[in-house]
């Protein structure tokens, strides 16, 4: 289990510890697991997902990862977020 939550840039990231997520706001529960940065993993990569832009990378942000297709489940964990 982990809690997923923006940072103050708009970035998803999750956290082990709920009173972590408590300190950027809103958070949710959610069973995804995460990598040592605290991106989502989803088919073994961890993602940067920026959901104000509606965009997704892996192997990096969006300044030096590859873009790929949101996947539906971190859109659905988002929106309980907005």
């Amino acid at each position: 289990m982990s809690y997923a939550y923006l940072d103050n840039t708009g970035i998803l990231h999750l956290h082990p510890l709920e009173r972590e997520a408590q300190k950027h706001g809103k958070y949710v529960e959610t069973n995804l697991e995460y990598d040592d940065s605290g991106f989502p993993i989803i088919g073994d990569e961890g993602v940067v997902y920026y959901p104000n832009e509606g965009t997704a990378y892996i192997k990096g942000n969006k300044a030096k990862g590859q873009s790929i297709a949101v996947p539906n489940v971190l859109k659905q964990l988002a929106d309980k977020l907005n």
